[in-house]
């Protein structure tokens, strides 16, 4: 997998980011040896979190090993690591659909929730993504995930979505950054 995920920045050793509960984490690209790793993260994440992400019932050992090994040659993992210690606390990854879209998933663990790690993974591989030449990003989203549409929403890019009685339809148009306006002080 090590050459799937090369360009997506973080080759090197993990790259250390601060949420804004003032907690860290290390992002790192997902190795061949993270099967167990993420076999044990996929198992301590609730069911309702693991049925947001994959939208119904998942084996960890499968989902484990598909994560580490399933990639092709366009697609991208990362996980995020509790800065005092190897365990995994989020995965995001973008699979490649064509040549300008590729689809994003995120899962992470429930105590992790709500302090911005979504997000920074989100802008990982958005960079990822436009280094490739990728212009659209696109997310299945069950209805009643609104912390993950919300996400979306916040990127700094113009997102459309379509809801239906199965789920939100998430598109993010890379080519279109939208601008930060300065706020008084």
């Amino acid at each position: 997998m090590s050459a799937v995920v090369r360009h997506i920045g973080l080759a090197g050793p993990p790259s250390g980011v601060a949420l804004h509960d003032g907690s860290a984490v290390h992002l790192r690209p997902v190795a061949a040896h993270d099967e167990g790793a993420l076999r044990a993260f996929l198992e301590g994440v609730s069911p309702e979190s693991l049925r947001r992400r994959f939208c119904g019932a998942t084996d960890p050992g499968r989902v484990a090993m598909s994560l580490v090994g399933g990639c092709g040659a366009g697609d991208a993992g990362l996980v995020a690591q509790a800065a005092s210690s190897t365990e995994i606390v989020a995965h995001a990854a973008s699979f490649r659909i064509d040549a300008g879209r590729a689809e994003v998933a995120f899962l992470v663990t429930d105590v992790w929730q709500g302090r911005g790690l979504g997000a920074v993974m989100l802008s990982r591989l958005v960079q990822d993504a436009e280094q490739r030449g990728v212009s659209t990003l696109v997310a299945e989203v069950l209805p009643g995930n609104r912390a993950m549409i919300a996400v979306f929403e916040r990127c700094g890019y113009p997102v459309a979505a379509r809801w239906d009685a199965h789920g939100v339809e998430v598109e993010i148009d890379l080519a279109a950054r939208i601008p930060v306006l300065a706020r008084a002080a």
